[in-house]
Order: C-alpha cells, then sequence, then structure tokens
C-alpha cells in the first residue's frame, strides 16, 4: 500500500510541474541552436550547413591585444571522418552584441578527417569584442548574401 501511495505522489508531483511548465514563454537567448557553438563566452560558430551541424566546432579559442584592437585566433575541428572543402567569414561584434565590422567575403579552405584549422583575424575598430565566425560548404549560396547586389 504504501509503494502505491508513494507511486500515485510521484506521478501528481511531475504533472504538476508539467502542466506549470507549459504557458510559459520561452526566453530565445537561453535556447541554444542546434547550428551554434558557443563554447566560448566571446567567440561562437554558426555552422551554415544543417550537414555541418555536428561535424565541426570551434576550438582553441584566444584572445588578445594589438595596440588598441582586439586579435583572436580561433580553430575549427573536423568531428567527423570526411573531408570537407568550406567556406569561413568573420564577424566581429562589440559588447553588447552590435556588428562593428562584417567581412563580406566568403574564403575557402578544407578540413581533412579529425583536422584542426586555425585562423586569425584583428578587429577594426577599438570596440570589436567578440566574433562570430560562419563556416558553410561552398554550395550554400543562400547564406549571407547580398540581395542589392544582382550580379551575385
Amino acid at each position: 500500500m504504501k509503494i502505491i501511495y508513494i507511486l500515485i505522489s510521484g506521478l501528481l508531483l511531475t504533472a504538476c510541474n508539467t502542466v506549470e511548465s507549459i504557458g510559459q514563454q520561452p526566453n530565445i537567448r537561453n535556447h541554444q541552436q542546434n547550428t551554434v557553438s558557443t563554447a566560448h563566452p566571446r567567440a561562437r560558430l554558426i555552422a551554415g550547413s544543417k550537414d555541418l551541424v555536428g561535424q565541426i566546432d570551434l576550438v582553441n579559442v584566444r584572445f588578445g591585444t594589438v595596440g588598441q584592437l582586439q586579435r583572436a585566433e580561433v580553430s575549427v575541428q573536423n568531428l567527423s571522418n570526411e573531408r570537407y572543402s568550406l567556406e569561413y567569414m568573420y564577424v566581429w561584434e562589440d559588447q553588447q552584441g552590435f556588428k562593428v565590422n562584417q567581412n563580406t567575403v566568403w574564403k575557402r579552405f578544407t578540413l581533412g578527417p579529425r583536422e584542426i584549422k586555425s585562423f586569425q583575424t584583428i578587429g577594426v575598430t577599438p570596440t570589436a569584442y567578440g566574433l562570430t565566425m560562419t563556416v558553410r560548404l561552398p554550395g550554400d549560396f543562400f547564406i549571407h548574401q547580398d540581395i542589392t547586389d544582382p550580379e551575385r
């Protein structure tokens, strides 16, 4: 009898907690997207293709200064046994998360199986604080295309 009482109490408590949370609106900032790696507080990696999610990650992030400017070195690691030909682009942001400059040029690189490749960049303004690196497959042309330029 005691066991049945404990089981029913546990079910009721679980049901009450579930009902209570249904009406709450999620805070979007607290829900990590599966395309973004935010292992470092000042750097994040955006996987610009669903095929790259879980296959690459940001490792060995370092920040330093060059005069009044921020300098960053980030490494991208291939977590798979596949060879990837990829493109990347950096965006520097200030402490509030606003873009301070955006490099609109995609640069190509190749990652072998389990390979780690490092990249360095310098923020062009003293307000540059954090870094977002977007990596995509070369065929994903819809990501970050300037729609005002008809030649693209």
